[in-house]
């Protein structure tokens, strides 16, 4: 299904016609709308597994870490260490499963009032705290080295909040001395049974028109 959104830029402030498509979750649950530039869906990361009650990738994301659109619940984790490797369920998994269950519980839960400080913080969780006195000294090694991932020093670019939906731009380095990437994209703060959809992409810095594409995005999300 083919169809023509405005899309407000929210730098230009220019509006412009994008053709989209409308994607229906194959077992009933939502849909959204994304451009029909993004290509053709498939199933994406970890896809139904654990807390990511979806991941839908696209062929053509123009972007050089491609976003995929992802429906989360329980605690709120972001894609591609946006706010470092502790917020992000993949890298999460290099943890047996009391260890991320104790993290978790300890991390700030993030919030549409809260994401913009966490992305620009470089930690994120002190492993010295009394809640995890009693892990072995490598695991609270671990936990230190896993926060800073792709974290190095973390600059806003910009960071919008809208309702529940959070708009952002972020430069930061995998670790010390390496390039500086660009990390942005759009999450929706949800209601349960649900916690976030979202879309995070990285490398060069997005344009305007770029983050109120993905802003429209995850506010065109609907549960069926």
């Amino acid at each position: 299904m083919t169809k023509t959104i405005v899309i407000f830029g929210l730098a230009a402030m220019t509006l412009q016609a994008v053709p989209i498509q409308l994607y229906r979750d194959s077992r009933g649950r939502f849909t959204f709308f994304y451009p029909s530039s993004f290509g053709q869906t498939a199933a994406g990361t970890n896809d139904g597994f654990e807390d990511r009650i979806a991941a839908i990738g696209f062929s053509a994301f123009p972007a050089r870490f491609k976003g995929e659109a992802v429906l989360t619940r329980g605690f709120p984790l972001l894609d591609l260490q946006a706010a470092g490797g502790l917020y992000d369920a993949i890298t999460l998994e290099i943890f047996p499963a009391p260890v991320r269950a104790r993290i978790v519980a300890n991390l700030p839960r993030l919030t549409a009032g809260s994401l913009c400080q966490a992305l620009e913080q470089p930690t994120h969780l002190d492993p010295n705290l009394s809640a995890l006195a009693s892990l072995p000294s490598q695991q609270k090694g671990s936990i230190r080295q896993v926060d800073v991932l792709r974290n190095i020093n973390p600059r806003l670019v910009t960071c919008r909040a809208s309702g529940d939906v959070v708009v952002f731009d972020k430069e930061r380095s995998f670790s010390a001395g390496d390039p500086v990437q660009h990390v942005y994209g759009a999450v929706r703060f949800l209601s349960p049974p649900y916690s976030t959809f979202h879309v995070i992409a990285g490398g060069d810095a997005p344009d305007a028109a770029t983050l109120g594409v993905l802003s429209d995005l995850v506010k065109s999300f609907k549960v069926s």
